[in-house]
């Protein structure tokens, strides 16, 4: 009854949220991103070069968690043909959604961190700062779309799968892959 009574509440809650603005904080992360790069090409790369390779190593990740769900969704998702891969009828929890819920919300902040990293001029950071906080703001808010659509089966991959910290989700999938080689 008490779990009943929570998971009541955090969908209340999460209703509230999911009627905020959609993806305003998402745009602006995105072009404060671009902003970072085009920045990155007027004021060349750091000077301390192993940080710089860290840059390019992150920067490579977020390509494949900004990528590869594209692919995923499309496959795995129910997505209709012809129809965007954002218009899935079912919840995926595998691949990348095995480790991570959004593996697109967790490329702009690796990005925003990669292109610092690579830059190191503190503008660039400055602006990689603000546009990590903004990518970071709209979580909630997709997750309390995503119970609004899926229910109870999201709020279950919820409590399975990390939003955004991929290390845990890896360490979790490895266990559950251990313990259920089936998921």
């Amino acid at each position: 009854m008490g779990e009943a009574v929570a998971r009541l509440g955090i969908v209340r809650e999460m209703t509230a949220e999911a009627k905020q603005p959609k993806w305003i904080a998402s745009w602006l992360a995105t072009g404060l991103v671009i902003a970072q790069i085009a920045l990155l090409f007027v004021l060349g790369g750091g000077d301390i070069r192993w940080l710089r390779y860290v840059g390019f190593l992150l920067w490579a990740v977020s390509a494949l968690f900004g990528w590869l769900p594209i692919i995923h969704f499309k496959r795995h998702g129910g997505v209709a043909r012809g129809e965007s891969y954002v218009k899935t009828t079912r919840v995926v929890d595998t691949g990348l959604y095995a480790i991570v819920r959004h593996p697109q919300f967790v490329a702009w902040p690796l990005m925003a961190v990669a292109v610092a990293l690579v830059s190191q001029h503190p503008v660039v950071i400055a602006v990689g700062v603000v546009a990590f906080v903004m990518a970071c703001v709209d979580f909630r808010a997709v997750d309390a779309r995503n119970v609004a659509k899926f229910g109870d089966d999201y709020l279950e991959y919820m409590e399975r799968v990390p939003g955004w910290n991929f290390v845990a989700g890896l360490w979790r999938w490895m266990r559950r892959s251990k313990t259920h080689p089936s998921r």
